[in-house]
Formats: C-alpha cells, structure tokens, sequence
C-alpha cells in the first residue's frame, strides 16, 4: 500500500518588485516551496515464491555479478514511520551453487535504515570470486569451495558483520600484476591459513559506511582477508599460538639462560606447539637461527669457564688416576669452593701477583675469580659456537616429531640487534617459508 499526505495549504508567496518600465508597470515573482512532509510510504508483508534477483558490484572490475535464484520466503511489514523491524525469513540459491538462507530483521524506509540479519551460504565455488582476488590478492582462483555464515548489522549507515569463512582446496592460479594487489606473499599465507587438509577455517569481522560513495561489501570481505592474510605474513607466530597454544604466547623464539645451550621446559612446551603447528601445515618449513648477545653472553661464558676450573681442581682431588668423570656433574660444596678456587687460580698459567719471597699471593676469592675469568678463552669463535649449539639443540628435540627436510639450521646472528619484543636476547628465533 501506499498513501501521501493530504495536500498542504499553498505557501505564501514571495514577492520582488522591480524598477517600472517606462510605462509604469510592476512585476511580481513567485518562489514555490517543497512541501512540509515527505511521502508516506508502508508495504504490508511481501510473500515471496520462485523469484529471482541479479547482484552485480559495479565498482569492481571486471564487476562481479551473481544471480540468486529460487527465492522464497517472507518479509514483514515496513514502511517510512515503522517503530518496530520487519522479520525476514528468507531461502534461495547462488545459481550453479549452494543454498542460502536469509533470517532476522530489516528496516529499510526510515530515515536510517537498519538491519540485523544472519546468513548462511554453502557450496559457493570460488572461481566465481577471481574479480577481487586478482584485484586485491594479485592472483585469479583456479579451485576452491566456499561456506559462509555471517551476522550483519546496520544502524546509523554504520555496517558490522562478522563472517566464518570455511574454504576448500583454496588454489591460485599464476600472478596478475596490478597496482592494487598486496605485495604479501600470499601464497605463503594460505599455506600457513589451511590445515593438513587443505581447509582454512576462520572468523572475519568486517565494518564500513554507507555513506562511502566507494562502499562495497565484496570489497570490504576481501580487505579483511588481506588484513588476515597480512597478519599471517607478519606475525605467523601469533596465528599458530592462537589456533594450537591457545593462550597466545610468542612462539616465534625460545629462550635460553645466558651462556648456555640447554632447553628449558618452557622452551619444550612451545617446540611441542610449533612441532604440533607443522604437522597440521605439511607444507610450511622452518628456519632455526641460534643467536648470541655478547652483553650477556660473554660475562656468562666466563663465569661458567671459572666453575669449571673449579670442578677439575676437586676433580683431581677425589678421582683416581685412570678414572673418566664428567666434569658436569661434579658438585663443589660451598664449603669446599674456597679450596679449590684457590687451587685453580695458582695453576692458572698467567701472571699473578707475589709476594716478598716469590710465592704467588692469595688474594680474595672475588679477585681469584676475576682474574681467571679475564684469561677464559672466549672470543668471537666461542659465541658463534654457542649460538649453533642452541640451533641445534631445537633441531635434535625436533628429531622424531618433524621431518627434517622441512627443519633448517641457518647462519646464527652474533648480537642482539632487531629484537623488538620482550623476550631474552639469547635465544633460537624462528622463521617461517
């Protein structure tokens, strides 16, 4: 139905006088006014059987276009002055696809319409979809399903929508160069996006305005998959906590105490996460770089020099000749430490202090354990040695949970530069390719 206001009283008219003409005459101009109220406009339920509607977004190009098909179901009453949303329950088919189903409400005349709809569309083949993954992703879809269950909200010319994407056996065809393409490596990203399978599986939420003279809900779908996309890329480690560590803990690194090469059982716990992470991604490998920080590393290297000095002197003392210990495991008592501290530091081969009658002195356990400290032999060799070692104590507790194709050893950094993050300097990051 529609109806319209009654006919308002005419306006008042405008009136302008101009000079007279030569015989006296006056002229009089009217200004007509738009009418006080809008048109009324109220429909009554639409019912709607074997319909038929063909969508096709002009600001893509070339434009998409689909044809929905098979349209049944209802829409409830609306009009221009409606306080309350009509229901909508509506079912259809993508043509040469699945089936779609429409539900919620809608309040499409007032001055700001309004929607809260949820949908679900299952079967959709991906092909289809090649205008905007060309235009944004830089690649046309060879093959691939698609399942999508969205929840759409519109107030204030202001859309929200979340989308679970489910897709299928998602494959690129060959590179489409354009300036509007990512630069990504997106087929990277997929790789790390699908599972063992070859099934992605996500929740994308998306937003934007009608007001937007460029508004596009494939465009907006398909920059929030390039945000995704993006976010694998830059922050892979964050992806694989979220979907296997489920407390998003970095895993992009392990930590190591300062001069030493040996896991912790926090370090295994997040190998044990990313060994989980790649057996579900068959075709990701993983870089291994040891890394040393001098800073840190040095000062502890030299202690640990010290120790063992040590442990060798009591060493010495308990152990018969012809004996094999591992020097490791040898516990210095504290009582005992002073002894041979003492005892390491006068066979020490460097020059020490004497005293008058030309015995070494003893000096305080702190200037001992200085002095023997100065003359460890770390250098350069000694921190690229230990920054392997932690590469490759990751890759032997990767033996038997990852193949080893997929697992590399590569070049280790020899200082701390470039890291951004709160984690310890020594440490094994990761890469991802």
């Amino acid at each position: 139905q529609a109806a319209s206001e009654p006919a308002a009283a005419p306006a008042p008219v405008q009136t302008a006088s101009a000079p007279a003409a030569a015989s006296g005459a006056s002229t009089t101009v009217t200004a007509a006014q738009p009418p006080k109220n809008p048109v009324r406009l109220h429909f009554g339920q639409l019912v709607l059987q074997n319909g038929r509607v063909n969508y096709t977004d002009n600001f893509i190009k070339p434009n998409y276009t689909a044809d929905l098909v098979q349209i049944q179901g209802t829409v409830g009453a609306f009009g221009t002055e409606s306080t309350t949303p009509a229901p909508v329950d509506v079912s259809a088919k993508l043509a040469a696809n699945g089936p779609i189903t429409i539900k919620g409400t809608v309040n499409p005349l007032i001055a700001k319409p309004s929607l809260d709809l949820t949908a679900s569309a299952h079967d959709i083949e991906l092909t289809n979809l090649t205008p905007y993954s060309a235009k944004y992703a830089g690649y046309p879809i060879t093959k691939g399903k698609l399942n999508v269950d969205l929840h759409y909200q519109l107030a204030d010319d202001q859309l929200t929508a979340n989308n679970h994407i489910f897709i299928d056996q998602l494959t690129f065809g060959d590179h489409v160069d354009n300036d509007t393409a990512t630069k990504l490596p997106v087929r990277l990203a997929i790789s790390l996006l699908k599972n063992r399978r070859g099934e992605i599986d996500v929740n994308i939420p998306v937003s934007g305005s009608l007001s937007n003279p460029e508004f596009s809900i494939g465009g907006l779908i398909w920059k929030a998959v390039l945000n995704l996309i993006a976010k694998a890329v830059t922050a892979p480690f964050s992806l694989l906590a979220n979907a296997f560590g489920g407390s998003g803990e970095e895993l992009g690194y392990v930590e190591f105490a300062p001069g030493t090469a040996t896991l912790t059982d926090a370090d295994t716990k997040k190998l044990d996460t990313i060994a989980k992470a790649l057996d579900d991604k068959p075709s990701i490998k993983i870089d291994l770089i040891g890394r040393v920080d001098p800073a840190v590393d040095t000062p502890a290297l030299r202690e640990k020099y010290v120790d063992r000095l040590v442990r060798q002197q009591k060493v010495k003392d308990t152990v018969g000749n012809g004996e094999s210990v591992d020097t490791s495991e040898v516990k210095v008592d504290p009582k005992e430490y002073d002894k041979y501290l003492e005892k390491a530091y006068k066979s020490g081969d460097f020059k020490k202090p004497r005293n008058m009658i030309g015995l070494t002195k003893t000096l305080p356990d702190d200037d001992m354990k200085q002095a023997l400290a100065e003359h460890a032999p770390v250098d350069d060799a000694t921190l690229r040695d230990l920054a392997q070692q932690r590469a490759q104590a990751v890759q032997q507790y990767f033996e038997g949970k990852v193949d080893p194709s997929r697992v590399f050893v590569v070049a280790p950094k020899l200082d701390a530069k470039g890291i951004d993050d709160k984690g310890a300097t020594t440490r094994v990051d990761f890469g991802l390719k």
